[in-house]
Parts: structure tokens; C-alpha cells; sequence
């Protein structure tokens, strides 16, 4: 049974998707765009992850090493500049050798694609039909799944599989923004008109 604090939640929650249906239309052309090359060259999609992921850390290393030296009074500001040295380390591994950062990437991403996927589905079961709860689960279900075909083949299908799996994911999530961009446009339309 729906209570009258429920429908106001979600209502809430939808009027302020409504206001940014714009972004998310964008958003899900760039992921569709994006996603068709990486299909189209999935060892290069994978590589250029590899290095995406590698300046990650080492942009994160830089962010806590600034932090360590800045909490320098801290007791254990050694400790936090340690964690940045040993990203530094990590990023620069991954940069240097990108075979070995293409195998762990393929099972990070696989954990991110199984832990977003999940998200999505719980997502999927909070917001109101009206606003594409059908589109959120499809997406995290094929999250779900692209993760575990991921860890399954690993790790000898991880060099190409890497870009693959990313396109696919990047053109299902642009799909679903776009769908989800058109359905909260139309509810603004629909509450602007009521």
C-alpha cells in the first residue's frame, strides 16, 4: 500500500529529474557514441581504459600526497601520504605495463558492471513506473550479466573482451539515459499541462 510520504517522495524525485532531462539526453548520446567505438575497436577500447585507469590513480596519488603534506600536523598524515605513494606506485604499474592492467582491469570492470547493475535494479524498484523502471532494470540486469560473462572468460578473453564489454555497457546505459530523458521530458510536458 502506498502511502501519501511515499508519493510525494517520488514525486519529488521526478520533478527534479524533469528539470535536468536536457543533460541526461546528452549524457546518453555521448555513452552511445562512445560506446560504438569502443565496440567497433575493442583492443584499443581496452588499452585506452587501461591507461584512463592508471592516470586515475595517479591523479588520485597526487590528490592525497597534496592532503598528507597539507594535515602535516596529523599523527597520521604519514599514513595517508603512504596510501598516495602506494596509488602512485599502482598507477605507474598499470601505465607501465598495460597487458598486466588490461587483466586487472577486466576484473575490476567486471565488479563495477555486477555492483552497478545491482544498484540499478534496487534503483529500478524505488522509482515510480511513470519514470522507466522497466528501462533501470533491463540496465541492471545486463550489467549484471556482462560482469559475470567477464569474470567467467577471464583471463583469456580479458584483452579484447575489456573494450567489448565496455561499448556494450556504455551503448545500453546511453540508451536507457535517453529513454529516461525522453520519459521525464514528457512528465514535465504532461505536469506542465495539468
Amino acid at each position: 500500500m502506498t502511502t501519501m510520504s511515499d508519493t510525494m517522495e517520488a514525486n519529488a524525485g521526478t520533478t527534479t529529474l524533469t528539470h535536468r532531462w536536457g543533460w541526461l539526453l546528452v549524457l546518453g548520446i555521448v555513452q552511445i557514441i562512445a560506446g560504438t567505438i569502443a565496440f567497433a575497436i575493442p583492443i584499443v577500447a581496452s588499452f585506452a581504459a587501461v591507461a584512463i585507469f592508471g592516470a586515475v590513480l595517479l591523479v588520485t596519488a597526487t590528490f592525497q600526497l597534496i592532503h598528507a603534506f597539507k594535515i602535516g600536523a596529523w599523527p597520521r598524515s604519514a599514513w595517508y601520504g603512504l596510501s598516495g605513494v602506494l596509488y602512485a606506485i599502482a598507477g605507474l604499474l598499470v601505465i607501465a605495463f598495460p597487458l598486466g592492467g588490461a587483466l586487472t582491469l577486466a576484473v575490476l570492470l567486471a565488479i563495477l558492471f555486477i555492483a552497478d547493475g545491482a544498484l540499478r535494479v534496487v534503483f529500478a524498484m524505488s522509482v515510480s513506473a511513470a519514470v522507466g523502471r522497466g528501462w533501470f532494470l533491463a540496465a541492471g540486469c545486463c550489467n549484471i550479466l556482462v560482469g559475470v560473462f567477464l569474470l567467467i572468460g577471464w583471463p583469456y578473453t580479458a584483452l579484447w573482451i575489456t573494450g567489448l564489454l565496455l561499448g556494450v555497457n556504455l551503448l545500453i546505459t546511453g540508451a536507457m539515459n535517453i529513454a529516461f530523458a525522453s520519459k521525464t521530458r514528457t512528465f514535465k510536458v504532461a505536469s506542465a499541462a495539468g
